[in-house]
Formats: structure tokens, sequence, C-alpha cells
């Protein structure tokens, strides 16, 4: 089993992949075009969406929320700017930055930004949305609560390659860990070159993700159809995350399709329906241990969760 997702952000957020898209094309019409290759090959997925997104681009989102093989997800209300202080020091000097704040800030703020995200959904689809995943998977104390205060049922913010399944919370909430290796701090493309990910490398410091190695898109492909088979071959659900715009600008969507072309012959969840497999598990808060031991995706053994650390979380 799969759970495909993918996460999109406002124009207006100006986010570093945005700015090598040509001109007059826009995140939201990538992920339209995505959405195209989903219903060729029937593959359903979940979409992490900023509220502003559906604000400010509704006619031009409206074919995604319409999908019958769509699910729309809270991606924040806001998608966490960047301070005025960092988006000058990128002009400045010339060198990308994060594409969002690191931080919620007051657990007040929080609160508001979750509860116009899914007053946005609810507005424009008349749905209650029931899975989250926060903009660069930015989190704190504070968000489970919250989201469980505004009725979400889901989040997909850890990285841990050991879990086979989704799991309780303490809080209320079921997470979908992403055990497969994501897009955006894995590939490169856009800003991400290899000058700028060993610039990264050096000032790693978020410990949840398995790897700080990045990869052509063609490699990194390779690796999401071993990790899937190995998570499957185990009875898990492999949880993956694929950014539109990050398939469309490292090699417009050819290694995209050949992933979806693999994926349409699995079962594919939404997050929603994904986090009823959590019932079978006991409550955790921690990490399990009946998860698959991943290999280290360069063949170097075993890949820990607290090995490394890294400077984003995918700052797209």
């Amino acid at each position: 089993m799969i759970c495909l997702t993918g996460d999109i952000h406002h124009l207006s957020l100006r986010i570093n992949e945005q700015a090598f898209l040509p001109e007059g094309d826009s995140e939201v019409g990538v992920a339209v075009r995505y959405l195209r290759l989903l219903e060729e090959l029937g593959v359903k997925a979940t979409f992490y969406v900023t509220g502003r997104t559906l604000e400010e681009e509704w006619e031009r989102f409206r074919p995604i929320a319409d999908s019958p093989l769509v699910e729309i997800g809270g991606h924040t209300y806001g998608g966490l700017p960047r301070s005025r202080w960092s988006v000058l020091r990128a002009r400045v000097t010339g060198r990308p930055t994060l594409s969002h704040a690191q931080s919620h800030g007051s657990p007040r703020r929080q609160l508001a930004d979750a509860a116009r995200m899914v007053e946005a959904v609810r507005r424009r689809t008349g749905r209650q949305i029931l899975s989250w995943r926060s903009h660069g998977l930015v989190r704190d104390r504070h968000t489970e609560p919250i989201l469980v205060h505004c009725g979400l049922r889901s989040i997909s913010d850890e990285l841990a390659w050991d879990k086979l399944l989704p799991e309780r919370t303490p809080a209320g909430l079921v997470s979908l860990p992403l055990n497969v290796i994501m897009d955006h701090d894995h590939i490169y493309h856009a800003h991400r070159t290899p000058e700028y990910v060993e610039r990264q490398k050096a000032r790693w410091t978020f410990a949840q993700d398995p790897t700080r190695e990045s990869y052509r898109i063609e490699e990194w492909g390779e690796m999401v159809v071993r990790q899937v088979s190995a998570i499957e071959a185990r009875g898990g659900l492999a949880t993956v995350l694929m950014h539109p715009l990050c398939m469309f600008v490292a090699d417009g969507f050819r290694t995209a399709r050949r992933l979806l072309e693999f994926f349409a012959r699995s079962r594919c969840l939404w997050a929603s329906e994904a986090a009823a497999l959590a019932a079978v598990r006991p409550a955790s808060g921690g990490p399990t241990s009946n998860g698959p031991e991943m290999s280290d995706p360069a063949g170097g053994g075993p890949a820990s969760g607290a090995a490394d650390a890294k400077e984003s979380l995918h700052g797209a």
C-alpha cells in the first residue's frame, strides 16, 4: 500500500523553486498538469495545500479540489513566510535561503493560522480537512493539540524510515511517518546545485532525516522504488512525498511519470484512509521497533534516524 502525498504553495509565498518556472506559469499550474498524470494512471494522492492558495488562486486550483482522486489536506494557511531579514539577506548575498520560517510563533498565532486553514477549505469546498502537514515540517509541542482542537485527525510531519505503519500519538492524532526518501531535500534541482547542497550539509541541524545526501532525480527515483518495494513486502504503508513543483523543475515530470506508473500497480490510499491502519497499533509517543531495517540509500548499511541532522526540512 502507498500513501502518495505532495505539497502545494501559493505563488505569492515566493518559494525558491517558483523562480525557476517559465514566465506566466505558477506552482498551481504545475500541480494541475501533475493531476493529469494522476488521472491518466488512476493514482490517488493527498495534496497538502496552503490556505492562501485557495484564497488567491482558486479558479486555477479548482480542478484539483474537484478531482475524485485527490484529498485536500492542510499545509498551514500562510505558509510560514520568511522574515524580511531573510528575504533581504538572500537578495544581498545572491544565495537562496529557506523558503519558510522555522517557527509557528506563539501558540495563539499557530491556532489562528490552523483555524484559517480549515475555514479556507470549508468555504471553498464545503469539506472539513482531516489531514495535515506543516510547511517545512515545522512543528512544536503545541501543534498536535491545536490540530485536534481544529478537527484534524492525522499528521504527516515525521521523517522515520524505520516505521512500517501509521501510529497514534499521545495528543490523539494519527501520525503517517514519511518512511520513504523525500524529494525536495534529496534531489539536485533548481537552486539545489551541488555547491548549495555542500553548504547545506555543513550546517545540517535537524536530526530526524536519515540521510543528508542528495542525488540526481533518476537515482532518487530508483531509491524510492526500492524503499516502497521493501515496505510493501513487509506489509507496511509507504508514505511518499513528491512535490509537483520539484518533479517538474527537476526533469519535466519524467521521473514522476515512471514512479506513478509503478505506484499504479499498488493500492493507493489518501492520508485520511491510511490513518485507519493505526487502529491495530498501540498508542505510542516514540519510535516503533517493528519497522523494516531500511538500507542507507548510498548502500552503507541500515539508516539511522538520529545519526545525521539537517538544516532544512524541505524548504519548498
